[in-house]
Formats: structure tokens, sequence, C-alpha cells
């Protein structure tokens, strides 16, 4: 159920952005009955099919649909917590294991184990009884297994996926508030490597931006958005030079680093050509990227102002909290969406998956840290602006953790004589690089 709820978001933002009546009314339709199985808030949704001068689903009746589904799995079992179903306050990999914690005490019966052999891999899948999720999925990856997956599967149960590319001796262990599920890496290592790891993962903690090897990078796919291009040339700076100019420069040199160093990596654009927004993030979608990193230049909004403001900054797609936000907002967004009215941007926007908000966070604050870092080697001057929220809606549709670079103000004389410096350049790819690799890194706990 929540795997359909996110499908039927997508699906009506699909239908915003396409000016698709029929499908936004299919969408808004699944949605109401989704919200009301789960329990949440449908009144944005019955707003959303008056306007579109539809008759909604009576919330009464909504209810009637989210008793009868409650009612098929409302017995009390023994694994649940005072009646009601445990919740999953966290999931990890600890120490070689896939280590879950519940809100509640757990309990063998609830769970069921089986396997599924396919061609090059195998999986692991564990069912839990009377369990929620806080989210409707999330992956892990790393080094001794391909990929983690724990998933709301149906209102009463969740899923877990372990899958490798070779079977092994997997260990389960289900005591007190906790499951802990064995992985690859685990099952060979003595308490002498062990030690060894811990040391090796101390001396590299040091440094986040330490490289990763080429086959753990080979798994990720990186999606780099030049902003702007063609008949929408972006911001116009110092001595007229142009940021999507500057921006395709970098984001190619950003895309020699990420391959040097073993990732997949493709351009929204490799020459001059404009580029609709939706279709950055579609392009993303269709290669099934891990990232998208959209660069853009920024520019002051007063002449006045050229000399004061500069430096470099991260968006991660949000409603904008400030006025800055807004206004650099307003500027990358300008090319496309000056027609939609503010209902349809205020409906893309309530819907945003907040999982992948809080991974776009940790994406943005990992490249912040890298870039400052490497363009500081050589110009300590650069000022950060730090990592900030903002509606771009180049962001808007990405499956995957999405940011928006600004690398620099192109109003500003010295910044923009750098944007278009080969040297400043490459140090803004590796920076770049290294953050991404930083956020695997974080995320993987090393593996």
């Amino acid at each position: 159920m929540w795997k359909g709820y996110h499908d039927y978001q997508s699906l009506y933002m699909k239908g915003l952005l396409e000016r698709n009546e029929t499908l936004q009314i299919e969408a808004l339709e699944g949605l109401l009955t989704a919200s009301g199985v789960l329990g949440l808030d449908t009144s944005r949704y019955e707003k959303a099919l008056k306007k579109l001068g539809v008759v909604p689903m009576k919330k009464r009746e909504t209810a009637v649909v989210a008793e009868r589904e409650e009612s098929s799995f409302s017995s009390r079992p023994s694994g649940s917590v005072n009646g009601k179903y445990r919740r999953v306050k966290s999931a990890k990999v600890e120490d070689g294991y896939f280590v879950v914690r519940f809100s509640g005490r757990s309990d063998e019966k609830d769970l069921r184990r089986f396997v599924l052999k396919k061609k090059r891999k195998v999986l692991y899948v564990f069912d839990i009884a009377r369990t929620r999720l806080p989210y409707s999925i999330k992956r892990i990856r790393g080094g001794g297994f391909r990929e983690i997956r724990i998933a709301q599967y149906d209102p009463t149960k969740i899923r877990i996926v372990v899958e490798v590319p070779k079977a092994y001796d997997i260990e389960t262990v289900m005591e007190k508030d906790t499951l802990k599920i064995s992985l690859p890496s685990a099952t060979k290592r003595s308490s002498a490597s062990t030690e060894s790891r811990k040391s090796r993962k101390g001396k590299r903690s040091a440094d986040p931006s330490v490289n990763l090897s080429g086959s753990t990078l080979r798994r990720y796919t990186v999606v780099i958005d030049p902003g702007h291009g063609g008949k929408d040339a972006g911001a116009v700076g110092y001595q007229k030079r142009l940021e999507k100019d500057a921006v395709l420069a970098v984001a190619k040199r950003l895309k020699r680093v990420l391959r040097k160093r073993g990732f997949n990596v493709y351009l929204t654009r490799e020459r001059d050509v404009f580029i609709p927004l939706k279709k950055r993030t579609r392009f993303a979608n269709r290669k099934q990227a891990d990232f998208f990193v959209s660069i853009h230049a920024n520019a002051a909004a007063k002449r006045r102002s050229y000399l004061r403001n500069k430096g470099i900054e991260t968006y991660f797609l949000s409603p904008a909290k400030t006025g800055r936000a807004k206004r650099v907002a307003a500027i990358e967004n300008r090319a496309e969406i000056e027609n939609i009215d503010r209902y349809t941007k205020d409906a893309v926007l309530s819907m945003l998956n907040r999982e992948k908000i809080v991974e776009s966070n940790k994406l943005a604050i990992d490249l912040q840290k890298q870039m400052l870092t490497s363009v500081r080697r050589k110009y300590k001057d650069v000022v950060d602006n730090g990592v900030r929220k903002g509606p771009f809606w180049v962001l808007v549709g990405a499956q995957m953790p999405a940011v928006l670079i600004e690398i620099g103000y192109i109003t500003h004389p010295t910044e923009a004589r750098r944007l278009f410096n080969p040297y400043y350049q490459k140090l803004l790819a590796e920076g770049i690089a290294n953050g991404i690799e930083s956020y695997i890194y974080h995320k993987t706990g090393g593996y």
C-alpha cells in the first residue's frame, strides 16, 4: 500500500508537469484510497479533485475502506506492542550485521525466511509481521553484499531483502527488540581482522574524502546536469560571461574525474543545447542514477551587490524558507515554469518524499564541505554560503538524492574569472567528486 501511495504521488506529479488532467484525476483518486487505508490526511487530495471539477470520495467512505483493510489484520498477536504494531526505529549496517531495532519486543513467530536463487545473484528474504516502517523503502549498498532493501511490503508486514552475488552461511538472531542478520563480510572475519578493520576505519574517517575502491564505485551512477543551455543562457555576468558556458565546462571536468575513479557518469547535455527541466530528471531516472547533481552559477540581483555577493552554496529540494532561497530558485526556474500557477507548484512541493529530502540534505552537506576543502587549497578567500533548502524545479521528480550547486557568482569580477579558469574548474570537479565519495563512505559505513 505504501508503494502504491508513492507511485500515485509520482503519477500525480507527472500529470501536473504535463498538464494532463485525466492523469491527475486517476492519481488523486488512488491517493485518496491509499491515504484512507494508511490513516493519512486526505484533505489536500479532495481539494485538488474539486479544483478539477470532480466530486471526491467522502471522508466517511475512505474511513470505511481503511477500517475494512485494517480489520483483516487487526488480531492482536504476541508480537504486537500494547495491541498495536511495532515500528522500526532504525535499520543500518553495524559490524558486519544488518541490525534492525524495533519500538517493542520482537518475536520469532512473526519472522518468516526464504531464499530466492536467480541468475548471478541470491536473495535472502525476511518477512516480519505486525511491523511498520516510518518510510516506504530504504536501500543500502555495501562491499560484501550488493544491496539491502527494507520496505513496507503490505500494511501488515515489512520485508527485508539481502542481495548478494553468491550464497553464504547467513545467520539470523532475533532478541528482545532487535533483529541481526549477518552479512558476507562478517562470516569470514576473525577478531584480529575486526580490530584491523576498525583501525583502518578510524584512520579513514579522519579524512572522509578518502578514495573508495574502483570496484565499489562502479556500482554507482551519477547524472550531472549542466544548467541552462541553448536559448537559455542563464545568468549574464562580468564581461558578459555566460552561466551556461561555465557550468558546462565544470560538468565535463567532473565527468572525467568521476569516470577515472570508476563511476558510471552521464551528462544531461554535452553541448550548448536547451533541455527542458522536467526532461533532465527524467533522464536521470531512466539511467537509474544514484545521484543527480545540477551545476549552476549564481548572480547578484542588483548591480550594487556585484562586489558584495560571492561564494559557493549547495541546495536540496524543499519548500524555500528564506527570501534568498526563493530568489535564487526563481532565477534558475524562470526558463520553464513562469506559466505554472502557484497551486500546482505548491501541490508538487507538498508531496516531496521525506526520505529523499533527508538523503539529498546529507549529500549536499558532504558536497559543500569537500568543494570548499578542495578550492581553498589554492584560493583561501572562497566564501562558504552553506547548505540551503530551495524549490528548484529541475530537482522535482528525481528518484535519487538530488542537489543543485551554485559554484560561484558570475557577477563578481574575481569569481567570474575563476569560473572560466581550468585549474579552478579542476579543483571544483575534484571537490564535488570527493563529496560524492564522502557521502557513499558515510552511507555504507566505510564498506
